[in-house]
């Protein structure tokens, strides 16, 4: 993680987002700006957080470990998501890990920073409010999509999820080889049966596996094979 130092560019974000409608004038003075990079995690379960992370760029991966040591994926998060609203409205510590899938931009405040203007304004509690509706509808839909979906839906809407938005690069850097064992981890299968199901996808002409890299070859049929059951 590294901070730039870029006031010129924190406005930018400011006005791309509307922030001066959630935040007032001298609480948007005392944002930073982070950037992380690829796998680089942005927080780990137990972190005591003491900032808000409102992430700006990129796209985050959000999972959870449980006690026997397994992963189990929860949401893909694009901006304008936040870090850090749950613990602050609770003083809770961090239950999930969250890492950056690229390279990914946030503006952090401190909650000292933040002092109590934030809980007297209805468009930051407002704001706040829609966040943990949002993560809340997500958290139970991937409980569903986990428990109840076979793991070619599963890892068909995995694979639509982490697809960058651009449609001429169907290429997924984070499905090399080596990854498989992970993300069969965090779909609750093995990495024999995650084969199988990347197999048959090849079989049917919906994906490719090419020099330890998988392409999409037909979205369509991956997005029917998901049934609009997403990740995000």
């Amino acid at each position: 993680m590294k901070t730039i130092h870029n006031k010129e560019r924190i406005g930018e974000y400011v006005s791309q987002y509307k922030l001066d409608a959630i935040f007032d004038a001298g609480t948007i003075g005392k944002m930073t700006l982070l950037a992380y990079e690829k796998g680089e995690a942005v927080c780990s379960a137990g972190d005591q957080l003491d900032h808000l992370f409102l992430l700006v760029k990129g796209k985050i991966k959000v999972y959870t470990t449980l006690p026997n040591g397994k992963s189990v994926l929860l949401r893909f998060n694009e901006p304008l998501a936040t870090i850090g609203d749950m613990e602050l409205m609770t003083g809770y510590p961090v239950r999930c890990m969250v890492e950056s899938m690229g390279e990914s931009m946030f503006l952090a405040l401190k909650v000292d920073d933040m002092g109590d203007t934030a809980f007297q304004n209805p468009g930051f509690l407002t704001f706040i409010i829609k966040q943990l509706s949002h993560k809340l509808y997500n958290v139970s839909n991937a409980s569903s999509l986990n428990l109840l979906y076979p793991v070619e839906n599963r890892f068909a809407s995995y694979l639509i999820s982490i697809t960058p938005d651009d449609p001429l690069s169907p290429k997924l850097e984070e499905m090399k080889t080596e990854k498989l064992t992970e993300v069969a981890e965090m779909l609750g299968t093995s990495y024999r049966h995650l084969n199988r199901v990347i197999t048959q996808l090849v079989t049917d002409g919906i994906v490719e596996r090419k020099r330890g890299t998988i392409y999409i070859r037909d979205m369509g049929r991956l997005k029917e094979l998901a049934s609009g059951n997403l990740y995000s």
